[in-house]
Order: structure tokens, then sequence, then C-alpha cells
């Protein structure tokens, strides 16, 4: 009986509740964490206040309490808001303080990780009188808070190069998660990386004769140029790649973004949400017909990854766990829709209680004592985000919570088993974690062999060959002895890393192939 009720509750609330495994990175080995609050990791202007103004950027810092581990995998997790701020956006959401985001970063950070959770800037304007103008707001806000998460990763990178590392990172190890607006703003971090993606016939508006996205005012992609009155470039010089993204809830800008070679991405998403499509579809001003913008949600997008390969690293050796067979096909709803059609990556959410935001939870009195200090109606706020999470209205607070906590189990426990597979298991190390292994590899250059020795009697376990792009090229495993010999690698010509793993950990080396 006591089963049949466990079932039951799962079945209702669409999420199962285990743990995985003893292991760092896929369960929270670590009771508590520590948080550095308000970290400035850049600067950059806001159009919030009317005229440009020079604002820092913020971020919260959460890592493993008691943590002696150095060269930690990074999270930098993006909240939800709508592009505006907390309050002002009518919303009991929108700050890197909300109650989700903070459960969230501090699991992750239970986990083993550093995580940083940060606010960029928001502004757009939902009232504008034509399509073509709101279209332009929302995607500038989308591009300018893309810009700032570029910053936060050129941030983390600069603190390891030039301040002592302060925060014990891995700056090959590095991953995106947005939580709703968040979650646009992780999808185009994983997949605009030319300017073809951004000049699409949608993002043109004919009533000025320019593309809504002009990179000689707004700056590139990775924040670089523009009008140094509207774009300031923070930490210029280092590199802005990621291994991986994740979305919870969101959309993506154009499904033509996505081009094989890119970064897999996990997503999560309400199949019956009403703001930001499963599939493709028309974002309104909430509460309105007003047309915003087309894009594509968690379906489609995890349809073309998949397609083009890229969540293949997903896909062998198979993930084979609970949440994976619910998100592969386990009825959620009891209305006999199944899961993700075979798309690895991607966690649908079944039925119209679970479709816009099932995760989030906040406190009433908390937004009746906050709101008004921003010139918001508390009581307005918690409507509108009813609207988003109408059982959680229905539950109560106390109990909505705990729905919703189950909801976060279930993103927990389908992303833990995919971030240590790219994070941990397929991403080059940081250069020197071994230092004490005396490891050579020659010719190098070499045209086409290759002889990896270690000199000091310890037997190669694996050794991966990856791209400069943090791309898995070729992995040779079992060796189990001192020397791997390949005369015909079959790799083309330019520079690769390679990783020798031993069981006391790995070595990085550089090759270059001719």
């Amino acid at each position: 009986m006591k089963k049949r009720l466990l079932l039951l509750t799962c079945l209702l609330t669409g999420f199962v509740a285990i743990n995985i495994a003893q292991t760092r990175y896929l369960e929270e080995v670590f009771s508590s964490t520590t948080v550095t609050s308000d970290v400035p990791y850049g600067q950059n202007f806001t159009v919030l206040t009317g005229s440009p103004l020079l604002a820092p950027l913020m971020m919260d810092v959460y890592e493993p309490a008691g943590d002696s581990l150095t060269g930690r995998p990074l999270i930098i997790y993006l909240p939800t808001g709508s592009f505006l701020p907390r309050y002002i956006n009518q919303l009991c959401t929108g700050d890197k303080t909300d109650s989700t985001t903070v459960e969230m970063c501090k699991r992750l950070a239970r986990q083993g990780y550093v995580v940083a959770a940060c606010n960029y800037r928001t502004g757009w304007n939902p009232a504008l009188p034509t399509q073509e103008e709101r279209t332009e707001s929302i995607l500038q806000a989308v591009y300018r808070a893309l810009q700032d998460t570029k910053t936060a990763v050129r941030f983390f990178r600069k603190d390891h190069a030039e301040s002592g590392n302060t925060y014990n990172i891995n700056p090959n190890r590095i991953a995106i998660g947005g939580q709703g607006s968040g979650g646009y703003v992780s999808l185009a971090y994983g997949s605009v990386d030319k300017l073809s993606e951004i000049q699409l016939p949608k993002f043109y508006n004919p009533t000025t004769s320019a593309f809504m996205v002009d990179t000689a005012v707004w700056g590139d992609w990775d924040g670089y140029g523009g009008n140094p009155a509207l774009n300031y470039v923070n930490h210029a010089g280092y590199p802005t790649d990621v291994s991986m993204t994740f979305n919870i809830g969101g959309a993506i800008g154009d499904s033509s973004w996505i081009d094989a070679g890119e970064v897999p991405t996990v997503s999560y998403h309400g199949v019956a949400d009403a703001f930001a499509p499963y599939t493709t579809g028309i974002v309104y001003v909430p509460g309105t017909t007003l047309y915003v913008i087309e894009v594509s949600g968690g379906s489609v997008v995890s349809r073309l990854q998949n397609a083009n390969g890229n969540n293949d690293v997903f896909k062998t050796p198979a993930i084979t766990d609970v949440y994976t067979t619910m998100a592969d096909g386990y009825n959620t709803s009891l209305d006999g829709t199944y899961g993700n059609g075979g798309d690895e990556g991607l966690y649908p959410f079944v039925g119209p209680a679970d479709g816009n935001g099932p995760w989030e939870w906040w406190s009433n009195a908390q937004v009746g004592v906050e709101a008004p200090l921003y010139g918001a109606d508390s009581a307005t706020c918690v409507t509108n985000s009813y609207a988003s999470n109408p059982v959680y209205e229905f539950l109560g607070e106390a109990t909505g919570r705990l729905r919703a906590l189950g909801f976060v189990d279930t993103i927990q426990g389908y992303l833990a088993p995919r971030l240590y597979r790219v994070l941990i298991e397929n991403t080059p190390s940081e250069i020197g974690e071994l230092s004490n292994l005396d490891v050579s590899i020659y010719p190098n250059p070499s045209n086409g062999a290759i002889n990896i020795i270690s000199t000091e009697n310890n037997p190669i376990n694996r050794v991966d060959f990856y791209a400069t792009t943090g791309k898995l090229i070729m992995q040779e495993n079992n060796i189990g002895a001192d020397m791997y010999t390949n005369s015909n690698l079959k790799l083309s010509s330019g520079m690769y890393i390679v990783n020798v793993h031993f069981e006391s950990g790995i070595v990085t080396k550089k090759i270059i192939v001719r």
C-alpha cells in the first residue's frame, strides 16, 4: 500500500526523489556551503535608469564548506525574472536570491561545485506600441544578459590567472545554467557565435531599416566593441568558451542558432508552458495578446542538439537511472502523454499544472515587506506569480514549497550524471593537476604517430585527445601499461590537448599534429 501511495504521489507531481551514488559531483557529499555575497564580477551600462548608467554586475558565490580541493568545476547560474528586476517586473521572482535559485546553488555546491549566482542587466519595455519595437526591446535585453554572462566567465578565468585563483576553480571546466529568462540566456550562450544568427529576417526592423541588434552600437556577442557609452568591455583577452549549458524553462531565439559542434545542453520544460512554448511558438506580453517574439522551447532545442550530435556525449555509455527512465518515456501525468521521444538531454514536465514554473516558490510575507520598497504592489506581484504556478496557490505555502522542492529533486537528479559526464569525465583537466608525474610525449610535433610514456612506473589507464575547443576527438581506454603507442592517430592537422589518466589523477599535455 505504501509503495502504491508513493507511486501515485510521483505520478501526480512529476518527480521522484532518490539517491544516485556516494560520489562527489553526483551526490551531495558536503553537509553545508559557504556563500560570498555581492561580489562584483564586472560593470556595464544599465538602461533601467533612462540614460545609460555604468553600474556594477553582482554575483553570490557558493562553495562546499570545508572543501580543500583545488581545480573545482564552475557553474554560472542565471536567475529568472522576465528581464526586469524582481518586484519591478510585478512578480515575486527575478533576483539571485530567489528561493529556487538559492536552493539550486546550494545543492550544486554541496555536490562539490563552485556555483556563481549572477544577476545580469535587465530592462525592456513590454508596453511599446508595435510588435517590432517589442521584439527589438526584448532581443536587446537577452543580448545584454548574454554579454554579462560572458563577462562572468572571463572574470573567473582572469582571477585564476592573475589573482591566485580565489575560488579554486578549474578554468577548463565551466557550465552555464539558467532558470526562466536565465534559460533564454544560457541557450543563447551555447549557440550564438556568428553575426548571421543575430541578423535573421525576423530580427530586422523595417521601421528603422536596421537590424534590431547592431554590434557597432551594443558590441559583439562576447561583449567586445560597440559604443563605449553603452557597452563596457570587461576582462579583455580571456576566453569565454564553456563545456555545457542547461536551461530550466526558457527558450531559444531561433532554432537555426543550433549548429553541429556546439556544447551539449540539458533542457527542462513544461509541455503545457503558457509563457515559453515547449515547441515553437509566440511569446506574448503576459495577460495580453501583444506579440513579442517567436521562439523555440526545450523540445525543439533537444531534437536539434541530438540531430547535430551535440548531445552524443550523454549517450555512450548510456545513463540509466530512474530520472532518465522517467524523462525517456515514463508517464508522469496519468493522461497518456509520454516522455522526451528519445531526445537525450530533455526532461519534459507533463500536465497543465506543471507547465510554467512548478519549481518556483516564495514567501508572501517577504514579498509584502519588500515589494513596496520598489514601488510595487505586493498583492499584484503574488497574483501574477500564481499565474505561473497555480498549484502553489492551491496548496498553500508550506505544502507548495515541498512540491516545488520535489521538482528541484528531479532537476538535480537528471542533471547530476550529465554534468559529471561532461565536466568530470569528458573535459580537459587543468594543466598540471598531477605535476609530480613525469610524462613524455614524442614525437611532438607528430606526423601521425605518437608515444606517451610514464617514467614513474605508473600505469596509464586512459588517454583522451581534445580539440582546443574542448570537444573530445578520440579516446583510448584500458591501456594498463607505462607506455601508449599509436602509429596512426588519424587526426587532422592542428593543436590538441591530451589528457593522460592515471589511477591517482590526470596529466595534461599539448601536441601538434602536422
